[in-house]
């Protein structure tokens, strides 16, 4: 039974070769297998709609590839035996051929190179590997994704706790923060999900300490970090606490309304740290005080490796 085939009739690349093509895709993907003869020229002409001559010259196109065989008056059959070789075109061929792309968006979606480009940048984002990445605010979360995205090939997807959804199938990458709210959650996912430790960025420190020898004297500079949940306050404290030594900075901690609040009666020498959710609320205006600092986290380098290697991600 031969294969139906579409072809377009308004692309600049030759039937003959889209034809070819098609045929070449069903034979390597066991659509047509070995020994499956061919039509003849005359049906298939009538069958694809197209010139005798055009069949003839897909067909002896795909025996030079080593793909079929014509034997008279058997025909032409797929070959049995090693699957169809891809072999790399030649340098003219291959700008021939994307002229003819480039041809094409122009001619029938009205693309520039530029817009074509894109697209095809973002075909290939879409067909890479995906992972979702599950925290509580979509700050924390649009962050961590770019972290993956930006050392490895790979598509990840931001997805807050609140939103409720459900990851779609893959690997789930979520922070020990929220162990016990995923396995709460989606407690039939939880062989998919993967957590990681993320600990606040060392550079605040450097940040910090420019202001702390700013201030006159010796004292201690203090440090106020801004959080909305008591608990999650003290959690980050905790890991502050790691990289801001007691000996230069007095850190407490402060549960407040809104962003804005933060930064009432502060007073110009204390630094105002604001938690991954808090920055996310606070207006740029506000963003731009020079005594507001964000608690960025950061993944554990040696656990993310650890993933990729698992799951094979290719490193950029």
């Amino acid at each position: 039974m031969h294969p139906s085939l579409h072809l377009d009739t308004e692309s600049p690349v030759p039937l003959y070769h889209q034809l070819a093509e098609a045929l070449r895709y069903r034979i390597a993907t066991g659509a047509l297998k070995p020994g499956a003869k061919l039509p003849p020229l005359r049906r298939a002409a009538r069958t694809w709609n197209v010139n005798l001559h055009t069949v003839r010259r897909a067909y002896a196109e795909l025996e030079r590839l080593g793909v079929v065989e014509t034997r008279v008056p058997q025909g032409t059959r797929v070959k049995s035996g090693a699957p169809p070789k891809h072999e790399r075109s030649s340098q003219p061929a291959r700008a021939r051929f994307l002229r003819s792309i480039v041809s094409e968006a122009r001619l029938r979606h009205g693309m520039s190179v530029d817009e074509l480009v894109h697209e095809l940048g973002r075909a290939r984002t879409a067909s890479r590997a995906a992972v979702s990445v599950v925290e509580c605010s979509r700050t924390q979360c649009d962050d961590l994704a770019g972290q993956i995205e930006a050392r490895f090939c790979v598509r990840a997807d931001p997805r807050p706790i609140q939103d409720g959804r459900v990851p779609p199938p893959g690997v789930i990458v979520a922070t020990y923060f929220h162990y016990n709210d995923v396995r709460t959650l989606w407690p039939e996912r939880i062989a998919d999900v993967r957590f990681l430790a993320i600990a606040p960025e060392p550079a605040l420190a450097a940040q910090l300490g420019v202001a702390a020898q700013a201030r006159r004297g010796s004292r201690r500079l203090p440090v106020v970090l801004c959080e909305k949940d008591e608990p999650m306050a003290r959690n980050i404290a905790a890991d502050l606490g790691r990289i801001l030594p007691s000996s230069e900075f007095h850190l407490a901690t402060e549960v407040v309304s809104s962003p804005e609040d933060c930064l009432a009666g502060k007073s110009a020498h204390t630094a105002v740290l604001l938690s991954p959710r808090l920055w996310g609320e606070m207006p740029a205006q506000l963003r731009a005080d020079p005594r507001v600092h964000q608690v960025r986290y950061v993944f554990d380098a040696a656990q993310l490796d650890a993933l990729a290697a698992e799951q094979g991600w290719e490193a950029r």
